[in-house]
């Protein structure tokens, strides 16, 4: 019973440990700063205290730095704008018992191989003004490892699994009611298509009907004034030929007459 125990509490402490802020004891680490992008120390070097504080927390790096300058160059003449690609953490402003300026920042990685690059504002009064690009070079020997990236891997695995299991859990449950569903609107989209098809064949056979009906008349109606026009001019023109030559028939036997007439006439006088 108690090798059960045992079991089930380091199970809670590798599931649960990964996801609790981890901090490790901080740790001195030396580093250069640079002129940016290059490995030529900075006009700006001395103003950065070392060593660096460095803590493990969250399975990352949390390295805090500290900026002194002399008190006849007023208070905190430095500011860092930006320092990793984000803005500085923790920012905190301390004189000591000298009078000179401490600011104190932080910022977070998980690799301190490659160099950090930051951007300072300079300003004291009526001397110097400026912006400066500056990078840092960081020595990692020693360094504590993020050995805790695991743990979280592990924990990330988990969870991921979990809610697999609660989504297919879920599709299951609503498989049936899922088919159902895709069953009902399949049969009223062929129901739908069905109706429209024959819809579409009965409005087809009506305008069928209308458009011959319709012509029938007109055919009927041009056949009929056709053969009126072929019975008209069948009736005038043989009319007008006949009467023609009738009394040109008529001419020539009055000429005739007279012609005769006169010949005779004239050969018995």
């Amino acid at each position: 019973m108690s090798k059960l125990i045992k079991w089930w509490l380091g199970a809670a402490l590798l599931v649960f440990g990964g996801l609790l802020p981890v901090t490790a004891h901080a740790q001195d680490i030396s580093y250069s700063a640079l002129k940016y992008g290059t490995t030529q120390t900075s006009m700006a070097s001395g103003y950065f205290v070392r060593p660096a504080q460095v803590t493990v927390k969250n399975h990352a790096y949390v390295v805090t730095m500290d900026i002194k300058t002399a008190k006849k160059l007023t208070s905190w003449p430095v500011k860092v704008l930006s320092i990793n690609g984000g803005a500085p953490e923790n920012v905190r402003k301390t004189k000591d018992s000298a009078g000179n300026s401490h600011l104190y920042y932080s910022f977070t990685t998980t690799d301190l191989k490659h160099d950090i690059n930051a951007k300072l504002y300079i300003y004291v009064p009526k001397v110097y003004k400026a912006t400066h690009n500056i990078s840092f070079k960081f020595k990692t020997q020693g360094l504590p490892a993020l050995t805790s990236t695991k743990t979280t891997k592990a924990v990330t695995s988990h969870q991921s699994s979990t809610v697999k299991q609660a989504a297919s859990s879920r599709v299951a449950k609503q498989t049936p009611t899922a088919k159902k569903q895709a069953s009902e609107s399949r049969q009223s989209t062929a129901k739908q298509a069905t109706s429209k098809a024959q819809s579409k064949a009965k409005n087809d056979r009506v305008s069928s009907k209308s458009s011959s009906s319709s012509s029938q008349p007109m055919a009927s109606s041009s056949s009929q004034s056709a053969s009126t026009q072929a019975t008209s001019a069948a009736d005038q023109v043989p009319k007008q030929k006949t009467h023609w030559g009738g009394l040109i028939g008529g001419a020539i036997a009055i000429v005739v007459l007279v012609g005769g007439g006169s010949w005779w006439y004239f050969g018995r006088h």
